[in-house]
């Protein structure tokens, strides 16, 4: 259990988003949560503005909010990957123990890992993380976590390898470097938001993680509570409040609290009161009711269940309908709107959907998912790619130390892990 607070920061399309916690007894404690709006931040995964990103960020330096009593001082960070362009192998390699007694230490772990790192991913891509799956001795012992002090003459680890296209992890890293912090770790958004729903016992864990984002929507297929694939498409919440504030002549912010308040009712009531006013230039009022406020929900969920059916059968195309009943998960800020579920059930007749928001006092905002997610990653020691990044370097006892054994790379499929 890790009792240091941890920072955890997400950076997206227009704002950036801080959660400082902990982990006690297996789950995410948040002790201080922030939001702050950038618009313009990305677009279609590509930076638009740099420098504006890296002034955002600096700003979690140095906190001190006197209504939730808190001071902080920052210097290191956890960051979260977006899942764009995501792809999951399977990697398993072996090396032997480097202690004359055959107990397993940190060095072990950090040299199978090295050994995993070295792979090269197909296309252009490169590796942002390393989960193991299990450690395994020579005896034939299987370990979740690193068996350090066991003795074994050898160290064999099945782990996921998650690699990203080259130009994103970088990327995201050099903004936080810039902005003046030591990054920790760093996760894909659809392996964070796994690991927060593994500790909600009433989910299930096969499905199809659908995280609305502000400007992305990432698709990910879910098996035994942890990512195989992701496909993404650009579209999100904040493109349904710009198509509000567009059609209503309102200001996005306006915008965006009727679209949260309102969202999308099909059932009529006697009393129906506009909902918005606006002036146009000659200045002429004109109201707006619940029933236009659905015309243009309904013109943007057109769209956008078009788009996310087609990512839907992309990810399970190779997979011939094995998994056509999976459940949809749906987190992410754009989660929130009212309604969402009924354009769900229209569109995926065969699937249930859950609309998730975290249980986390604090942080029950579902924007925070896989900044609670990335706390958990951070609390715990996997035998994590950071090892290497901070240093660790492989470390051989003669010719024949490091030799490595059954090395095989593999594309991840569900059925490797017996979903």
């Amino acid at each position: 259990m890790e009792t240091n607070p941890i920072a955890c920061v997400e950076i997206s399309s227009g704002s950036v988003r801080l959660i400082v916690g902990h982990e006690l007894n297996g789950n995410p404690i948040c002790l201080y949560s922030k939001k702050i709006e950038v618009p313009g931040l990305f677009k279609d995964g590509e930076v638009l503005d740099e420098e504006k990103a890296i002034a955002a960020l600096a700003r979690f330096h140095s906190i001190a909010d006197e209504q939730e009593k808190v001071q902080l001082n920052i210097s290191r960070v956890s960051i979260v990957l977006p899942s764009l362009g995501l792809q999951v192998y399977q990697n398993d390699k072996t090396t032997n123990v480097i202690a004359a007694t055959n107990q397993i230490e940190r060095i072990d772990i950090s040299n199978v890992i090295s050994l995993v790192r070295k792979e090269a991913v197909p296309g252009d891509h490169s590796i942002v993380d390393i989960i193991p799956d299990e450690f395994v001795l020579d005896s034939g012992e299987r370990f979740v976590d690193p068996p350090l002090g066991r003795k074994s003459n050898s160290l064999t680890i099945k782990a996921k390898i998650h690699a990203l296209p080259s130009k994103v992890g970088p990327q995201y890293q050099q903004i936080a470097t810039q902005a003046g912090f030591r990054v920790n770790k760093s996760c894909v958004s659809a392996y964070c938001a796994s690991l927060l729903f593994q500790t909600y016992k009433d989910l299930p864990r096969n499905y199809l993680l659908v995280d609305i984002g502000e400007h992305v929507t990432d698709v990910s297929l879910i098996g035994n509570g942890t990512p195989f694939a992701s496909a993404s498409f650009f579209l999100g919440g904040r493109d349904l409040t710009e198509d509000i504030a567009t059609a209503f002549g309102i200001e996005f912010e306006e915008a965006e609290k009727i679209k949260i308040r309102y969202g999308y009712r099909e059932e009529q009531r006697q009393w129906n009161p506009a909902i918005c006013r606006s002036t146009d230039e000659n200045g002429r009022v004109t109201e707006y009711f619940q029933k236009d406020l659905n015309a243009v929900i309904t013109d943007y969920f057109e769209n956008y269940m078009t788009l996310l059916s087609n990512a839907v059968d992309s990810l399970l195309a190779r997979y011939q309908g094995r998994y056509d009943t999976f459940p949809l998960m749906v987190t992410g800020g754009g989660s929130l709107l009212r309604g969402l579920r009924a354009f769900l059930q229209v569109n995926f007749p065969k699937r249930e959907s859950y609309i998730v928001a975290p249980r986390t006092i604090g942080a029950r905002d579902p924007s925070y998912t896989n900044l609670l997610g990335l706390i958990l990653a951070s609390s715990r020691y996997m035998g994590s790619l950071e090892d290497n990044f901070r240093g660790m370097a492989p470390v051989s006892r003669g010719p024949q130390s490091g030799k490595k054994r059954d090395e095989r790379r593999r594309g991840s499929s569900p059925e490797d892990d017996a979903l």
